[in-house]
């Protein structure tokens, strides 16, 4: 009779997990419970609070709890989602601190002196800094829950931070929520916040720090939709005493009319329309857009000259243009009204044949054909070339031109003789 064969077994030895290798329990309430209760021994010693801070992240994880950090340097405790604060903890401890943004007096020395934390902190704790500016987005998105005092002092904080170049306004694109439009906390949020930022610098670097975190073009979009338009935006920045952002606001409403005009007269152009044609569009654009005859004058000539491409060859070059300039200069001389008007239009013409080097030796060639066309007067070449000329090219171009304003200087000596 067989016996019956043995189940194979596995053997070995058994490796043990090293503890380095374990993963780490995620544990959030009790590093909040260590922070606060590091904070609040510091009695709003802002200096304390600093030293504590640089010190605890040796034994607290900082870069696995930062959401935490962040939300009690901001709120004073944990944030639940909506902004609320966690209060759930063994009884006798604390779940908040006052020595945070929020707990800050509603003042602009005492704000500044309390954000002077963050750089500190991050400064010693490099790898913070992206976790701070994610705070920042989410903060404000839980700005509902907040009350109004705490949106402000948040909103003092953010605008005193993105002064000192300590955040970026990126952060501020949050604020672009469909229900903190709706309700105006977006609005009145970025009311005091650059309010806040104007008592520090001027309008030129807000304009730097919109544009660089790419809300220069979004400050419309704050609005509610009902009051989304030019006349609520100026009465409301200029009740709040903000009449240097209505400017501003104002300049880059013009940029982007202008853009968009230059890209439609572009296309008329690029169509080969004739000047019949083109004038009625060019008149109702400039209408509808409220712009100026020099700029329009600026903008068809840019339109103009970007609308062919230019031969390389110097003599078939010098036909062409003058084909195509003497086509369209009555549409220029249109626009050409005013003396000041003339004198931009010539120094743009200057930095043309500058700008392009192959026009350089046919300046003089485009100025006579202006001036017979008249889109330039006499008067205006002599001030261009006496002290109204750009500094691009000027000896290259006033040489070529010294015998027309000889030329037109006899004349003009002639006839105050006749008379």
């Amino acid at each position: 009779m067989s016996q019956k064969q043995p189940k194979p077994t596995l053997t070995g030895q058994r490796i043990r997990t090293r503890k380095r290798d374990e993963k780490e329990k995620y544990e959030p309430l009790l590093f909040r419970d260590a922070i606060i209760t590091g904070v609040n021994e510091c009695e709003r010693d802002l200096e304390q609070l600093s030293r504590y801070l640089d010190t605890a992240g040796g034994s607290l994880n900082y870069r696995r709890y930062a959401e935490v950090l962040f939300d009690i340097l901001f709120a004073g405790g944990m944030l639940a989602p909506g902004g609320t604060i966690v209060e759930d903890t063994e009884p006798g401890k604390a779940f908040k601190t006052e020595l945070c943004v929020f707990g800050t007096t509603l003042d602009m020395e005492a704000m500044k002196a309390f954000i002077q934390v963050f750089p500190l902190l991050m400064r010693r704790y490099k790898y913070l800094q992206m976790s701070y500016e994610e705070e920042l987005q989410k903060i404000l998105k839980f700005l509902k829950g907040f009350s109004e005092q705490e949106r402000a002092k948040l909103a003092m904080a953010v605008g005193l931070l993105l002064a000192q170049g300590l955040a970026p306004a990126s952060v501020l694109n949050s604020l672009l929520n469909e229900h903190l439009v709706k309700e105006g906390l977006s609005l009145q949020f970025v009311t005091d916040l650059f309010q806040a930022f104007l008592a520090l610098k001027d309008i030129n670097n807000l304009s730097t720090v919109l544009r660089k975190g790419g809300f220069s073009g979004k400050l419309m979009d704050v609005f509610p939709v009902s009051k989304r338009t030019p006349e609520h935006f100026v009465q409301h920045y200029k009740d709040a005493g903000l009449a240097p952002l209505v400017d501003l606001w104002k300049s880059h409403q013009a940029a982007g009319n202008k853009k968009l005009v230059e890209s439609e007269v572009s296309e008329m152009f690029q169509r080969d329309l004739e000047v019949a044609e083109m004038l009625p569009l060019c008149q109702d654009l400039q209408k509808k857009h409220n712009l100026a005859d020099v700029d329009m004058l600026t903008l068809a000539w840019k339109a103009m000259m970007g609308a062919v491409e230019w031969n390389k060859k110097e003599d078939i070059l010098a036909e062409q243009s003058m084909r195509h300039l003497k086509k369209y200069a009555s549409l220029l001389a249109t626009f050409s009204t005013q003396p000041r008007s003339e004198l931009v239009f010539l120094v743009k013409v200057q930095e043309f044949c500058y700008d392009h080097v192959n026009f350089m030796k046919l300046f003089h060639k485009m100025v006579l054909l202006f001036y017979k066309a008249d889109v330039v007067s006499e008067e205006i070449i002599l001030k261009w070339y006496k002290d109204g000329h750009s500094s691009k090219g000027k000896s290259a171009f006033l040489s070529q031109m010294q015998p027309m304003v000889e030329w037109l200087q006899n004349a003009e000596e002639e006839s105050s003789e006749e008379d």
